[in-house]
């Protein structure tokens, strides 16, 4: 059982059918589970399953040394079972994450030096960490390999200089807050770093670099992906100035640079996808049709405002059916219209609480909300019936709170009213973990699962 509090949650056969096809989302991103079933060592020979009918094969017996790099949430979970399979043949390891494994799996990995960062702002605690894999990088040789997990959250953990960490923390803040998208952040990071932008290869070069990509970017492209370490980067110093430009920001207050473009340095890397949200969706999918429902998948690439995603994914939906999606939406923070409904007296103005995930499921219910009211007054309008229910969450457990997302259906509606909370208001404030908390539909999770951004899912009885 991944969801923690499911039991508190299962408060209809509705809601049970749709957190079941969470569980099984979950499942099939469980680090433990996927290094086990994708990565396969005999004698020597280490075994990649790069799809469901391509493997990739190396003979670690060619290599005098072999090497592990973590990178990003999860990535020290990933490097602990790597770790196991490789067992004698691994020289040294370093793994990077916000969180480190338990103590039992430290003692059984005396080879790997767990360290921890910052998260989604880096700190010079970042910056001390990268330093050691930037080390480590520089000391491989030409017979050696290199195996980097590479997982979201990479962007901010791996962080080189005093220069990078001014421009990282001023452009997260400042482009997130205007609703830039991951692609526009990651190119703007990746041109004030020296280990994103296939900083991380041309360090490690000449030696082999393996590189596991743990996808939690739309579309999955992979110079995206914790903005790309090994991977040789498409856009250019010009490029990250000019998205600086779009959101007012003044290029000339960072110090950028240009990302690597010579060739030889990834010539001996191999960037493989190792998981990504099509294959939680997927589980997802099969787990629908176990239960004798529809599904239908509306998208991979989600995007958008976070508190109107699900108003994409309510049309059209007919009963029986589960529509599934995945992908990143934004949560644009509108300090002009916050301040005017101060100034009328119709909202206090606080420090929100929440994700993506959480506001998701909180616009919906708003939505719902004015149309139960539009019901009541007898205008058309869309089904909006107890029948339905709405679930997103983090991949990773972490929607920028202790909670992995919410539940939502007509119950949490009628307990809003009960307890005389404003919907819009909460939604105003961004604030929606302070909502599901005080109506109890948060959703908490285990933290074993790879990072594959959001899961969306919409079910009709």
């Amino acid at each position: 059982m991944y969801i923690t509090n499911l039991k508190q949650l299962n408060k209809s056969g509705l809601r049970k059918k749709a957190l079941a096809l969470v569980e099984a989302g979950y499942e099939s991103i469980d680090i433990r589970k996927v290094i086990r079933k994708k990565i396969i060592s005999k004698n020597g020979l280490l075994e990649f399953a790069v799809s469901a009918d391509s493997k990739y094969k190396i003979n670690l017996n060619n290599f005098d040394r072999v090497f592990l790099i973590g990178i990003g949430k999860g990535s020290a979970l990933a490097s602990y079972y790597l770790g196991k399979i490789l067992r004698s043949k691994l020289k040294k390891g370093i793994a990077l994450d916000i969180k480190l494994p338990n103590e039992k799996m430290i003692k059984e990995s005396p080879k790997i030096e767990f360290l921890t960062g910052t998260h989604p702002l880096p700190s010079k605690k970042n910056m001390a960490a990268t330093a050691k894999i930037e080390k480590l990088a520089k000391e491989v040789g030409k017979k050696d390999l290199v195996i980097v997990f590479i997982c979201g959250g990479g962007s901010a953990l791996a962080c080189s200089s005093k220069d990078e960490l001014t421009c990282s923390l001023a452009a997260t803040k400042g482009l997130t807050a205007m609703g830039a998208d991951i692609i526009e952040l990651n190119t703007v990071r990746k041109h004030a770093s020296g280990i994103k932008g296939g900083n991380l290869a041309k360090l490690a070069y000449p030696a082999m670099v393996i590189s596991l990509i743990a996808s939690d970017v739309l579309g999955d492209d992979l110079e995206m992906i914790a903005s790309g370490p090994t991977v040789l980067d498409s856009t250019t110093k010009k490029d990250a100035e000019n998205i600086l430009r779009k959101y007012k920001i003044d290029p000339t207050m960072f110090h950028l640079v240009e990302t690597p473009k010579d060739k030889k340095y990834f010539r001996n890397v191999n960037n493989i996808l190792f998981v990504s949200n099509k294959d939680a969706v997927n589980a997802m999918k099969h787990k629908a049709r176990e239960l004798n429902l529809s599904p239908k998948i509306f998208s991979l690439k989600m995007r958008g405002e976070a508190k109107s995603a699900f108003c994409k994914l309510e049309k059209g939906i007919r009963s029986g059916e589960i529509i599934l999606a995945a992908g990143e939406t934004t949560v644009t923070f509108n300090k002009t219209k916050q301040k005017e409904r101060y100034e009328k007296g119709e909202i206090h103005l606080t420090k929100g609480e929440g994700g993506r995930n959480q506001e998701a499921v909180l616009g919906y219910l708003n939505g719902l909300q004015t149309a139960d009211y539009r019901l009541q007054k007898n205008t058309k309008t869309v089904d909006s019936s107890p029948s339905t229910v709405v679930v997103s969450f983090a991949s990773d457990g972490h929607d920028n709170t202790n909670a992995a997302g919410a539940i939502g259906d007509y119950s949490v509606l009628e307990k809003a009213k009960n307890l005389n909370l404003d919907i819009e208001k909460f939604l105003e404030n961004h604030d929606s973990y302070n909502f599901f908390k005080k109506t109890g539909d948060l959703i908490l999770s285990k933290k074993g699962s790879f990072n594959v951004a959001d899961l969306m899912v919409i079910l009709k009885e």
